[in-house]
């Protein structure tokens, strides 16, 4: 019997505590609720709470100063930085949810967000500044004409080889519908000749064919000896241009060793003529050492004559000396 009786039902019924009431309670609304009317606030009256524009400031309590601690902790520059928290009341949810929905209506009226672009201001140019600016448009407008021109001949090119190509085209095949009808006639006139005339017809061009061979031959003889020849003067025309160029070298290196020679004859005379003084300074010099030596010589020699005789000479006086009477 207890199968059909689940733990927290026995627990409820066998119980011995009192149970809650379902009423509502008297109790008295905590201070951090908004008043039941009235509360229309203009601003958010504390100093460390920054809302933007669109948000409404009912969305917040009252404060009891502008100085009101938040929450343990919390505000501008301390650790809980989400101070707007503790300014929350119980039906700030609701209000800031009310307001989102009525600025949605609101913009789906007027047609969507429109973002305000500012006029850019118009700076200034300066004279240099548009000065530098024609110069560069004329250059664009050369460098764009030329590329016209060199693309307009380019075209031109194009067409004129067009142009050749087909005449060319159309020649040969003029040519060779020419060449089919004279192949045709030829046919047709030999498929009329008899058998004599046929004969008389191979024969002639048979000999036609050993005429042309032999002028062929004649030809391409004549050709080489030509060629030959033509080799020849062309090597005797080398040789005589280099013989040519060598006696003109020949003539322009003794034209410039004659300019040279004539441009070193006056310091070569100058030179001689300073050697030549040098070596008459030189004689001079050794014929008057010569002298000096002479003279030295000769005043030795007499000095060792005048030493000689005076040895030579007897003693005067009995002391044997040499004293001279006054």
């Amino acid at each position: 019997m207890y199968k059909f009786f689940s733990r927290p039902q026995l627990r409820r019924q066998f119980s011995d505590k009192a149970k809650m009431s379902s009423k509502l309670s008297n109790t008295k609304r905590p201070p951090k609720d908004p008043p039941d009317e009235g509360y229309e606030p203009t601003s958010i009256d504390h100093d460390g709470i920054k809302v933007p524009d669109y948000v409404r400031p009912a969305a917040f309590r009252q404060f009891c100063g502008p100085d009101e601690q938040l929450g343990p902790g919390a505000g501008r520059g301390l650790e809980y930085k989400n101070g707007q928290y503790f300014g929350y009341h119980r039906f700030s949810f609701a209000e800031l949810q009310n307001h989102a929905l009525e600025m949605r209506d609101d913009r789906r009226l007027k047609g969507g967000v429109h973002d305000t672009i500012e006029e850019d201001e118009e700076e200034e140019c300066d004279y240099v500044s548009m000065e530098n600016m024609k110069k560069l448009e004329a250059e664009c407008d050369k460098i764009i004409a030329q590329q016209a021109k060199e693309l307009e001949e380019a075209e031109q090119r194009a067409k004129k080889k067009q142009e050749e190509l087909c005449k060319e085209q159309e020649e040969k095949q003029r040519c060779e519908k020419k060449a089919e009808k004279t192949k045709a006639v030829k046919v047709n006139a030999l498929l009329e000749m008899t058998d004599e005339q046929l004969r008389e017809w191979c024969d002639k061009s048979l000999q036609a064919q050993l005429v042309e061979k032999n002028q062929g031959k004649e030809n391409s003889q004549t050709a080489k000896c030509e060629a030959e020849e033509k080799q020849k003067m062309e090597k005797c025309a080398e040789e005589e241009q280099k013989k040519e160029q060598e006696e003109l070298q020949m003539k322009c290196e003794a034209e410039q060793k004659k300019k040279k020679d004539e441009e070193l004859k006056p310091k070569c005379e100058v030179e001689e003529k300073n050697n030549k003084e040098k070596c008459k300074e030189e004689k001079q010099k050794k014929e008057q050492e010569e002298l000096k030596m002479k003279c030295e010589a000769e005043h030795k020699k007499k000095e060792d004559e005048a030493k000689n005789e005076n040895e030579d000479k007897p003693p005067c006086g009995t002391d044997g000396s040499n004293k001279n009477k006054t």
